[in-house]
């Protein structure tokens, strides 16, 4: 049997009940054998822990190629349970991660992690949240209007020109991740990504998907407050 190419984090944080309903679609959905699926838990409870634990393992009967669950005693945030995630590959050539709250269809996963392995040359492909034909976004005004105002505060100070640097789905070279330091262990990370591949000058290729905003989201006012102050800390780039 042909070892996985691509290793798919599914960081989570007290999320476990959206995930149950996510997992088994994302895992029938990636059945072909090409992607391990790990997901890592950032710090939630204990019991929760165990409760997801036992889950995946039911899953995993079906679905081997999902991995069993890495937790974290303490919670570090996203970028840092998804770079614990990507630590565990072994000789893959892609690295991707997806949020746990299932906003990003099972079918676009897989439709966006086949477009990268076919893909001849190396780049980083990003979700972005563009409605178009087919791609209906759903997402809770406020919501849509801080991401506006924050596209803008993005452009202004890092000239990252994307229409969205924060959909929870993105996939990148191996390389990208094993040749670079890293310092965002939050919701900046994405944004770490994105100017490190500027760096390296990977191209950036964008795929509107279809998403419909899930609540119980964990990026309150505070978070939100400190993404926009991680976009002024990192405005010089990250080009040493």
């Amino acid at each position: 049997m042909t070892p996985p190419d691509t290793l798919l984090v599914i960081p989570t944080y007290r999320d476990g009940a959206r995930l149950a309903g996510f997992l088994p679609q994302l895992c029938k959905e990636l059945a072909s054998g090409h992607v391990a699926v790990q997901v890592v838990d950032d710090g939630s409870p204990t019991s929760e822990q165990m409760r997801l634990a036992a889950e995946i393992d039911l899953v995993r009967r079906e679905h081997p190629f999902l991995q069993p669950l890495l937790t974290h005693p303490t919670n570090r945030g996203k970028g840092g349970a998804i770079r614990a995630g990507w630590a565990t590959a072994a000789r893959v050539r892609w690295l991707a991660f997806v949020d746990a709250d299932g906003a990003a269809p099972a079918t676009e996963v897989a439709t966006l992690i086949e477009r990268a392995r076919a893909a001849a040359n190396p780049a980083i492909f990003i979700a972005i949240r563009t409605e178009g034909p087919g791609k209906p976004v759903v997402r809770f005004w406020h919501r849509r209007l801080g991401s506006r105002v924050f596209n803008v505060w993005v452009r202004l100070c890092l000239g990252l020109d994307l229409p969205d640097t924060q959909c929870g789905l993105k996939i990148v070279p191996a390389t990208l991740h094993t040749d670079s330091a890293w310092h965002e262990d939050g919701f900046a990370f994405d944004l770490e990504l994105l100017l490190r591949a500027r760096a390296m000058k990977l191209p950036v290729v964008s795929q509107p998907i279809a998403w419909t905003e899930r609540p119980g989201s964990s990026l309150g006012p505070g978070a939100m407050l400190a993404l926009f102050a991680a976009v002024w800390r990192l405005r010089p780039g990250l080009n040493d």
